[in-house]
């Protein structure tokens, strides 16, 4: 993980903190979405080549 990243996870985790509970609730159903959608991203990159290849 590159120091970027690093520094921005804790920026986001400073900011989680002062939300009340309805607002983290939306956030942790957002960061699934997103996490789905980097997997999804992940996997056409993977079978990209394969299918240039094919």
């Amino acid at each position: 993980m590159s120091e970027e990243s690093r520094r921005m996870i804790e920026a986001t985790v400073a900011n989680l903190k002062d939300l009340n509970e309805e607002s983290l609730r939306i956030m942790q159903s957002s960061s699934e979405v997103l996490k789905a959608r980097d997997a999804m991203d992940r996997q056409s990159t993977v079978e990209e080549p394969e299918a240039k290849g094919a």
